[in-house]
């Protein structure tokens, strides 16, 4: 592990900050006028080096001045959180209160602003030494497995260096005594939590270069260019590098993957695309194409005859069957002659949790652990004691996804077990050659207009233009003082021409002109 010297401190991010924070850990760790560090009892252990938190909080009000005990306890938490002192039992940073939890001072040697450019490979050795000692007490964590396992696809071309380096420090920590052991390998891991914390946990290390690197004191422009290069230099030289051939394989992984992808894609549309109305002929006949609607009745959640295309999808997974009232109740009625309605009735249960009013969600989660999951249930169901353990810590204050991973365990069961006795049934055999088969009708020229749109010959619009025509001309001519005839119905037959100056034979059948030269018929053609 490369340490940083007092030069290069000078320019790291934090550096006044972490000088007034050692200076404080420094006058903490004086002989005489420092925090009283001694062998401390722990159950029937005895626990050397280590000091509690109430000893901390008294000498930070003593010493600095610091009246209130609130603020104490501040100053001692971020201490800890930067790694200066660490838990004695978690090895990590904890929040300090006013009791006799132990605590122990870090080296100086594992102080942050000392190792600020440890990377990679100083990890990867930390983790491998660990797993050549025993497992119980020393095993890695499930984040810092992962870990592991993408430092050694990403130092795959130094991996011997790694492992030979990790084997080397484990002999020479053998040889040292049992208590050295003990502090050095606590030491080390509270280093390690504070650099490489879980994903779950925020680390204090994060921060925005831009903002924190110079902001304490004035810097000239070219001093502060010329830093921020050094930093970006010292960022590529820790950069890591990637062989061809390795990304070569990540090209063929991704390209297959890609090509599995796109088949599964394929695949799920040729199985659904008879279930589509509007892209598929899905019988019945699509009521917004054609004018049947009984697609609207055979597709109700639950009918006593469903179609033939909806009990087939009940094979295709347990989800589809799950999903369709009309499937569930047809699965019920095989779990009651199967004697296995236990996991059926706990699924039903959780899913009117889900959809409950907020009021009756306590009510109903003890209703339900009472009936599937406390012991001697009178329908108890199959989970483990893990999930058990959560849903009972989560009773005092049920939320609507308590049951949310027994839920999942139980569907899981339900797939392996009754569903496929379920398909392979002859209930179900009965229900496919039973279900109805509509044929579907044939759309219009003009389905989007209604049957009786079109009007018949005998009131046509041309009657009405023409009535409507008549009506105004009547009304011109009684407001020009002569009487208007009736006019000519088009469906008799229209009179002979008759001379100028005759009178009018017939006036219900000949229309009138007016004026002085005489009547003149004007039938509309």
């Amino acid at each position: 592990m490369e340490v940083t010297t007092n030069t290069q401190r000078k320019g790291l991010p934090r550096s006044l900050q972490f000088q007034r924070m050692e200076r404080i850990v420094k006058a903490m760790q004086h002989p005489t006028a420092g925090v009283p560090v001694r062998s401390q009892k722990l159950f029937l252990t005895t626990v050397p080096n280590a000091f509690t938190g109430n000893d901390v909080t008294e000498w930070i009000m003593q010493k600095l001045s610091v009246k209130d005990s609130v603020e104490a306890l501040h100053l001692a938490s971020l201490l800890c959180y930067y790694g200066y002192f660490f838990h004695v039992t978690t090895n990590g940073a904890v929040q300090i209160k006013e009791d006799n939890e132990l605590f122990r001072f870090q080296a100086p040697y594992f102080w942050v602003s000392t190792n600020w450019t440890t990377g990679n490979t100083e990890y990867a050795i930390y983790l491998i030494k660990r797993t050549l000692r025993n497992r119980q007490r020393h095993g890695l964590e499930e984040h810092e497995m992962r870990a592991l396992d993408d430092l050694k696809k990403k130092l795959l071309h130094q991996w011997d260096f790694v492992t030979m380096q990790a084997e080397a420090q484990f002999r020479v920590l053998k040889d040292r005594k049992k208590t050295d052991k003990t502090i050095i390998d606590s030491q080390e891991r509270a280093f390690w939590r504070v650099m490489r914390p879980s994903p779950d946990e925020t680390s204090v290390l994060e921060m925005d270069i831009r903002n924190d690197l110079y902001t304490f004191r004035p810097i000239k422009r070219d001093e502060a260019l010329k830093r921020r290069l050094e930093y970006l230099q010292q960022a590529l030289t820790n950069r890591v590098r990637t062989k061809s051939s390795q990304t070569h394989q990540r090209f063929v992984r991704t390209k297959a993957l890609y090509r599995l992808f796109s088949f599964s894609l394929c695949a799920f549309f040729e199985v659904f695309s008879d279930y589509d109305p509007f892209l598929g002929h899905c019988p019945p006949s699509n009521p917004w194409l054609t004018s049947d609607t009984d697609r609207w009745d055979l597709m109700q959640p639950l009918v006593e005859n469903p179609t033939q295309l909806r009990v087939r999808r009940w094979s295709f997974n347990c989800k589809e069957l799950l999903s369709d009232p009309t499937g569930v109740r047809e699965f019920m009625k095989f779990c009651k002659a199967d004697f296995s309605t236990e996991s059926l009735n706990f699924y039903l249960h959780v899913q009117e949790i889900r959809n409950c009013p907020l009021t009756t969600i306590k009510e109903k989660a003890d209703a339900v652990y009472r009936e599937h999951l406390a012991p001697n249930a009178p329908q108890e169901v199959n989970i483990n004691d893990t999930i058990r353990t959560k849903i009972i810590k989560l009773l005092s204050n049920p939320n609507r996804e308590i049951f949310l991973e027994a839920e999942k365990h139980i569907v899981e069961l339900m797939k392996k077990n009754s569903y496929p006795r379920f398909i392979q049934s002859e209930q179900y055999r009965n229900l496919l050659q039973n279900a109805s088969n509509p044929v579907p009708k044939k759309t219009g020229i003009f389905h989007f207009v209604k049957d009786n749109y079109f009007r018949t010959s005998s009131s046509s619009s041309e009657d009405e233009y023409d009535s409507d025509d008549s009506a105004h001309k009547g009304e011109a001519a009684a407001a020009a003082g002569t009487p208007a005839a009736n006019t000519v119905n088009k469906t008799q037959p229209l009179p002979a021409p008759m001379a100028p100056g005759a009178n009018a034979v017939n006036a219900t059948s000949v229309q009138s002109g007016g004026g002085s030269d005489g009547n003149k018929g004007n039938p509309r053609k």
